[in-house]
């Protein structure tokens, strides 16, 4: 484009119309409001993440403890049985409830299989999360 072009558009247009104007805020406020929606949803995902991962902590330090008790503890376990929290120090949050349960495994009799099921409330549905381990009982 040549300068006079430039210089002559210039001068002859003083500014923008109404319509124009009116049709710059209806698309940015159309793109807003999606922006928005993509914010809450960001947001709810954000939180329950932080439950699952509250959960799956909850659960990895109970089969952390339990990993410290030598093979005459798993031996000398009336099998099944509920095993309570180990931490005697820290209790998990009274949102989140852990079950511990201790079985004979199915593949092999001298294994112990222990699965920490954490349960949680969020937005009137429950949530679970099961971890599955496996110790030695000889």
């Amino acid at each position: 484009m040549s300068r006079n072009v430039v210089v002559y558009w210039l001068k002859t247009n003083k500014g923008f119309i109404l319509a124009e104007v009116l049709l710059a805020i209806f698309i940015i406020s159309i793109a807003l409001v999606a922006i928005s929606g993509m914010f809450t949803q960001a947001i709810q995902a954000n939180l329950m993440a932080k439950d699952y991962t509250v959960a799956a902590n909850l659960a990895q330090k109970q089969l952390e403890l339990l990993k410290s008790h030598p093979p005459e503890y798993w031996a000398g376990l009336t099998l099944p049985c509920t095993i309570p929290w180990s931490d005697t120090i820290q209790l998990p949050p009274p949102r989140y409830i852990l079950i511990t349960n201790a079985s004979i495994s199915d593949a092999d009799d001298s294994l112990v299989e222990v699965t920490v099921v954490v349960s949680w409330q969020e937005k009137g549905r429950e949530c679970n999360l099961q971890f599955v381990t496996l110790y030695s009982a000889l």
